[in-house]
């Protein structure tokens, strides 16, 4: 369950904002983009493509892009589809689950660091174009604030989510972030889950790290969404 959570959550949910705002800042490389699509220059033009297996796997953390510590885990199949009591919650609780309603999934990966203080999962997906990729982003930064605390529903099991707004690194054509706080009755815990989702194209990326312990320390996300966000837009700009 642990690692469904993580994931879905977006694994982690749902995680990323799911988040909220689409962040600011970056490099200059990344700043000069929107200059480029004003310009009207042909490759910003072109109507962005599903991206390929090929693709989607390229975008994948390996543990070697990853600082010293972490190791994979084994990925854990899930069948959850949890479904928010409020229908404007629904793209948060879209994130908790391993598929997204007309996107194609492509890989996932599941890592975790030594002495299981923390977890870290990425899933990559693609729509059929960019326009539906860059609406899903939307949906999810639109419920953030009518969903502050919001309630998803799970094979009749209940489960209280609180949403915070993260400032996340500008990785890919666009990306947002947030914290989850997951209330779940079930095991008698809560987990927090920082969640990024980055778009590049038609492709999409989430990203969840999942501290443990008492006092989760959160401070080890800005790196990981950075390096995981940059991978999956080279691996999508093929």
């Amino acid at each position: 369950m642990r690692i469904r959570m993580h994931r879905g959550a977006v694994v982690a949910l749902t995680t990323s904002a799911l988040f909220l705002t689409a962040a600011c800042g970056g490099s200059s490389e990344k700043d000069d983009k929107p200059k480029a699509a004003e310009s009207g220059s042909s490759a910003e033009q072109k109507p962005a493509v599903p991206l390929t297996e090929a693709q989607m796997k390229a975008g994948l953390l390996e543990v070697a892009d990853l600082p010293a510590g972490w190791k994979v885990e084994a990925t854990a199949a899930s069948e959850d589809q949890p479904k928010a009591e409020k229908p404007e919650c629904q793209p948060l609780a879209l994130l908790m689950s391993d598929k997204i309603e007309g996107a194609t999934m492509g890989g996932n990966r599941d890592f975790a660091r030594e002495g299981d203080s923390a977890a870290l999962a990425q899933q990559i997906f693609t729509y059929s174009d960019g326009a539906a990729a860059t609406a899903f982003v939307k949906s999810v930064a639109d419920a953030v604030g009518p969903c502050a605390t919001f309630t998803t529903v799970q094979d009749g099991e209940k489960m209280t989510i609180t949403t915070e707004k993260l400032t996340v690194p500008q990785v890919g054509e666009e990306a947002v972030g947030l914290r989850l706080v997951m209330d779940i009755p079930q095991i008698g815990m809560k987990l927090e889950s920082d969640v990024l989702v980055a778009r590049q194209g038609a492709g999409m990326t989430r990203l969840a790290y999942v501290p443990m312990g008492e006092k989760p320390d959160h401070s080890a996300f800005e790196d990981l969404a950075e390096r995981g966000g940059d991978k999956f837009a080279k691996g999508a700009q093929g």
